[in-house]
């Protein structure tokens, strides 16, 4: 399989969201690959071939190449339909979000068009004049094919243009002996012939027709697999005899960085490399000198950490058979001498799990702190280092909370606060986001708030006389909270010779520390009762108070 060109930004641009979190881990883990927290598996599709492998997945399906027909299986490597009556299928393309899958088949020197839905054949490309098609990279409705049947000179590179009803056939570069590998990304085409010591990898600019020459990236020894990252900047290549895959610039064609570190890496050879479509991972594949071992190794892209790996035994990696579809990795083995095809697919992707926990208060008031606590866990028992979490809360009528993001400790830990408006049931939910080691995770918490109870005291003179102004002050505040608007009324009594009479004489809205005023002017002589009352709502329980004022008649 050949990395298809994707709309998304640089690589390098994605990283910078990612690099504090990213790095710190990259720091904190172990150097060798930590354990998998979830087992690879290997799926045996039915059917031998000399030739073939090559695989790509679209559409909630797998395709893989194998000589005379294409086996189509699930995601899971359960089949699903094989079409057969081919010759020589050897390589497969499709674009993102495509619904056609290409073939090329190297004995019929054609490209056929398959319909993802109907697995029918709908277009037959003659490529006579460039036989045996070998080798497909494609971006939207360009496909490139490396073709030659091995005769000097007689190979090399040519473009078609799929949205034609009739293809138009254009030339890319010099002639070769063997079919040419291919990759394309954004507006770059990377082709290098296999088997050529030392390799030539030619690079291309593809954004007009016909393709320009950019420069050439010359290595070492000769040429396994070759594929883009990065949005077309780097090319990653496969090299026998070297131990490990290089990423090259493809604007200076320097080399810019080497991968390695796999348990086969200082006696095994490089078979298969690919980069993810997302950017998040680059993948490289070994094989045992011997054919009778293979093991696929995760790398970050930007530090070339092993994020993962997972080795088979008893089969061989096929050559440039990575490919990618959601979250899963996959690639197809075969048995050596039988060439018996199996799928192999990675875990999903990322490889290792977190755990997050949150404790909530066990009881909580309205308008007071409550505070939370908790801890942030990596199944490989690494510190996480400072991460942010993401902190969600709804409100008892399903309102949202604004927003908040929280930073752990280097160890994990953290804690935060919040302050409940009204009584109810709050739901908070933290989440990590995980990062390209690790998968996210959160916790939940349901809290049960009770209404603030105030205490409501009032202040003013005992005693007064007939016609003077008397002047209360009230509150109801404690803690230094900052209260919602909250009505007080004011009922004065009056008692004296002549009875008991009665009078609503104030309503006011308290300030938002719990304060409020009043102030009133006797009439008669007799006892004065005043009646406070403040108004339970959402957030405040009632509460009630009187406060008593002996009036006299001014003095003869």
């Amino acid at each position: 399989m050949r990395l298809t060109s994707s709309g998304r930004p640089p690589l390098s641009h994605r990283l910078a969201a990612l690099a504090g979190s990213l790095l710190l881990a990259a720091v904190l883990l172990v150097a060798q690959a930590p354990a998998a927290s979830a087992a690879d598996t290997v799926t045996d599709l039915g059917v031998a071939a000399d030739r073939g492998g090559d695989m790509v997945a679209q559409s909630g399906k797998i395709f893989v190449a194998a000589d005379d027909r294409i086996v189509v299986t699930k995601s899971d490597g359960a089949l699903i339909d094989t079409i057969s009556g081919l010759s020589g299928a050897v390589a497969l393309s499709v674009a993102d979000n495509g619904r056609k899958v290409y073939a090329a088949l190297r004995d019929s020197h054609e490209v056929i068009e398959i319909d993802i839905a109907t697995l029918a054949i709908t277009k037959r490309i003659d490529l006579t004049a460039y036989p045996c098609p070998s080798t497909l990279a494609q971006s939207y409705e360009r496909l490139w094919v490396g073709y030659g049947c091995g005769q000097a000179g007689e190979g090399g590179v040519v473009a078609l243009e799929l949205w034609r009803p009739t293809p138009t056939l254009v030339p890319v570069g010099p002639g070769t002996t063997q079919p040419p590998l291919v990759a394309v990304a954004g507006s770059t085409l990377v082709a290098g012939e296999p088997g050529a010591d030392p390799a030539s990898i030619r690079v291309y600019d593809v954004s007009s027709t016909p393709a320009t020459p950019r420069g050439e990236i010359r290595a070492d020894t000769s040429l396994r697999d070759l594929a883009l990252a990065d949005y077309g900047s780097a090319a990653l290549s496969a090299l026998a005899d070297t131990h490990r895959f290089d990423a090259w610039d493809t604007t200076t064609n320097a080399k810019t960085r080497a991968y390695d570190s796999g348990e086969l890496s200082e006696h095994g050879l490089p078979t298969a490399v690919a980069a993810s479509p997302d950017g998040a991972y680059v993948v490289g594949g070994w094989n045992s000198s011997a054919g009778d071992a293979a093991e696929l190794v995760v790398y970050d892209p930007a530090t070339a950490e092993v994020i993962y790996s997972a080795d088979h035994q008893g089969k061989a990696l096929v050559a440039g058979s990575i490919a990618f579809y959601g979250v899963f990795t996959y690639a197809v083995l075969k048995e050596p001498g039988t060439g018996r095809m199996h799928l192999w697919r990675l875990p999903r992707s990322p490889y290792h799990a977190s755990t997050l926990t949150m404790t909530a208060p066990s009881e909580a008031t309205a308008l007071k702190q409550l505070t939370f606590s908790g801890r942030l866990t990596l199944s490989t028992g690494a510190l996480p280092g400072v991460q942010t979490l993401e902190l969600y809360r709804w409100l008892p009528d399903g309102t949202s909370r604004p927003f908040q993001e929280v930073t752990t400790e280097a160890d994990g830990t953290y804690r935060f606060t919040d302050t409940a408006p009204k009584w109810g049931s709050y739901e908070y939910r933290l989440y990590w986001p995980g990062n390209s080691w690790f998968n996210g995770s959160g916790a939940t918490a349901i809290v049960k708030v009770g209404p603030y109870q105030p205490v409501l005291t009032v202040t003013g003179p005992t005693t007064g006389i007939v016609g003077e102004r008397l002047e209360f002050n009230g509150t109801f505040a404690a803690d230094g909270i900052t209260f919602p608007p909250t009505i007080v009324t004011v009922v004065r009594n009056v008692s004296n010779p002549d009875g008991t009479t009665s009078k609503a004489l104030a309503k006011m809205t308290a300030a938002a520390d719990g304060s409020f005023s009043f102030a009133d002017t006797p009439t008669t002589a007799g006892k004065h009762t005043y009646v406070i009352q403040l108004v339970g709502n959402s957030t405040l329980e009632p509460a009630k108070t009187t406060h008593v004022v002996v009036v006299s008649q001014p003095p003869a």
